[in-house]
């Protein structure tokens, strides 16, 4: 009986976990850069990468782990070489410029997400790897280069920070009543 691990020492099984894993690095890179065109271009030069390096792929080690961290490191190259052209998206320009008069005009899904937005980039990572991807502290230390202990620690600074916002953002709706 063949696992997959198994069938990555084939190019056919390297190109079937890879497919597999294509919706999983997508939402990655939407959650690294809030932008689905570069999110999709950097899940693309992930692909690419990992077919370039498919030769120091070990056979029977787990692929998931692997594509994550090409990916975000992927995603720090390009940040590194676009810090000078940040585009402000209309979305976003519009959240930023206009003020809310209430926040019954968000829904608690936005506070979630603008709460997770204001965590450390660090802090980012850790908790959509482990909160929404599923990876265990292990596999998120392979991921972005540390040991278990911090991601646990960035994990849990990252809840905290979050439950902390959510909180003042749920007080602040209870104590507005109006304009």
């Amino acid at each position: 009986m063949s696992t997959v691990e198994d069938d990555n020492a084939t190019p056919l099984g390297f190109a079937d976990e890879l497919e597999r894993l294509l919706p999983e690095l997508r939402a990655f890179a939407r959650s690294l850069c809030r932008n689905r065109d570069l999110a999709d271009d950097l899940v693309q030069e992930t692909c690419l990468n990992a077919w370039a390096a498919i030769d120091r792929f070990q056979p029977g080690a787990a692929m998931r782990p692997w594509l994550f961290r090409i990916l975000r490191n992927e995603f720090y190259q390009h940040a590194r070489r676009a810090w000078r052209s940040t585009e402000l998206e209309p979305e976003q320009a519009e959240r930023t410029l206009v003020a809310n008069e209430s926040l019954e005009a968000r829904s608690d899904f936005r506070v979630l997400q603008a709460a997770i937005d204001s965590l450390p980039q660090t802090q980012r990572d850790a908790i959509v790897l482990v909160v929404a991807a599923g990876f265990t502290y292990d596999e998120v230390g392979l991921i972005c280069d540390c040991s278990a202990g911090t991601v646990k620690s960035r994990v849990s600074r990252a809840r905290d920070a979050v439950m902390h916002i959510m909180t003042q953002a749920e007080k602040g709706h209870s104590t507005t009543g109006g304009p």
